[in-house]
């Protein structure tokens, strides 16, 4: 009787938590469409500890790519993209991970690409540009995992 209601507690917990909220929906749903992905600019802090904008954007491409989820076209993306963005200035970094896609405002009846993901954070560093790699291939896996969540109905039928 106790395993029988411990598993029937496990398995109630296992589904509300991938019960996907309005707010998850809105934030990540795009019927599983690829992205492009944007890079910002490193300054020549980043760079000097080996930071490339190059490195960064084939770090991130090929994680997108493995998941099926990274495009080179406006067309398929429906304007959505992944925004990355590494600062270093001295001894102190910020990772910005961004997602952003098409949106109507009611107000105006206009759409336009906006943020409606977003995490990061900002901390010092010892050991250079792997330490800040590590950090931003976390929220890497991060927005997958929730992307892939949210969008998995539409995956599964691509």
């Amino acid at each position: 009787m106790l395993w029988t209601l411990l598993g029937i507690l496990l398995t109630a917990s296992t589904v509300q938590a991938q019960v996907v909220s309005d707010l998850d929906h809105f934030k990540l749903f795009n019927f599983c469409r690829p992205m492009l992905l944007e890079v910002a600019d490193l300054t020549s802090d980043a760079r000097g500890i080996g930071l490339t904008e190059e490195g960064v954007q084939l770090a991130v491409e090929s994680r997108l790519r493995a998941a099926r989820l990274y495009t080179e076209s406006w067309e398929e993306a429906n304007l959505a993209f992944l925004f990355i963005d590494v600062h270093v200035a001295r001894r102190a970094f910020s990772i910005t991970v961004q997602y952003h896609k098409l949106v109507t405002d009611l107000a105006t009846n206009s759409n336009g690409p906006a943020i409606t993901w977003d995490d990061g954070s900002t901390g010092t560093y010892r050991s250079g540009a792997g330490f800040i790699i590590q950090g931003l291939s976390s929220y890497l896996d991060k927005f997958l995992a929730n992307y892939l969540r949210v969008n998995d109905p539409a995956c599964n039928t691509r």
